[in-house]
């Protein structure tokens, strides 16, 4: 009974937070952009003229972001039919993140019987986080480098990294470390957690695939 009253309470205020949440969103979708999403832009849109070595040395961060940003403003051209468009509906490229976070949410969902965790509450708490209000907002790389991070975590979570989710986790990695510096770290930490931990287990099919991961 106790825990029938708490499930309730739990969708309340999940029910509550995703208003919250799409209200909030539709409202600062055309909020102005501050200097740094103003560089991404700028920085997106001269990505064609740039030559290959001034690519990876104009900007610290890695280039994958703005050359979304540049894909982005070229479909937007062709939408509008040449005519002036809308620089902020650049901001949805950050949807692309609700994505991993839909396969995550799959996954505990699918491993729940095998994982004490609380599918509807780890959605509240996710939604609840003032990061991610904020950065899907803003145009730059880390909504999406918060969704993927969450993605290749889950996964570790689960388990599943050697076995039936490989792939997954191995693209998940590859585009974090494309998005930012943070998310090479991520995947390698997670890499070399589990190097060890399998290492300590003698499994050696999984310490395998560990180091052919790394590499």
């Amino acid at each position: 009974m106790f825990n029938m009253n708490n499930n309730k309470i739990i969708k309340f205020f999940l029910v509550i937070n995703l208003i919250v949440f799409i209200s909030g969103y539709l409202i600062g979708f055309k909020k102005p952009f501050w200097i740094d999403e103003i560089i991404s832009i700028n920085y997106g849109s001269n990505f064609s003229f740039l030559s290959f070595n001034e690519i990876f040395t104009q900007d610290p961060h890695s280039p994958f972001f703005y050359f979304l940003l540049f894909l982005g403003q070229k479909i937007l051209e062709v939408v509008s039919d040449g005519d002036t468009f809308n620089l902020y509906y650049l901001r949805l490229i950050n949807i692309l993140g609700l994505i991993p976070i839909y396969y995550s949410y799959l996954l505990i969902k699918r491993k729940s019987d095998r994982i004490n965790l609380d599918i509807n509450m780890f959605i509240l708490l996710l939604i609840s986080s003032n990061y991610f209000f904020h950065y899907v907002l803003d145009l730059r790389m880390y909504f999406l480098l918060l969704s993927f991070s969450l993605l290749v975590n889950v996964i570790n979570f689960t388990n599943t990294v050697e076995k039936e989710n490989k792939i997954l986790f191995l693209l998940s990695s590859i585009l974090l470390s494309m998005l930012h510096v943070y998310g090479l770290t991520i995947s390698m930490s997670i890499l070399v957690y589990r190097l060890v931990k399998n290492t300590y287990l003698k499994d050696k099919e999984k310490r395998n695939i560990n180091i052919i991961f790394i590499i």
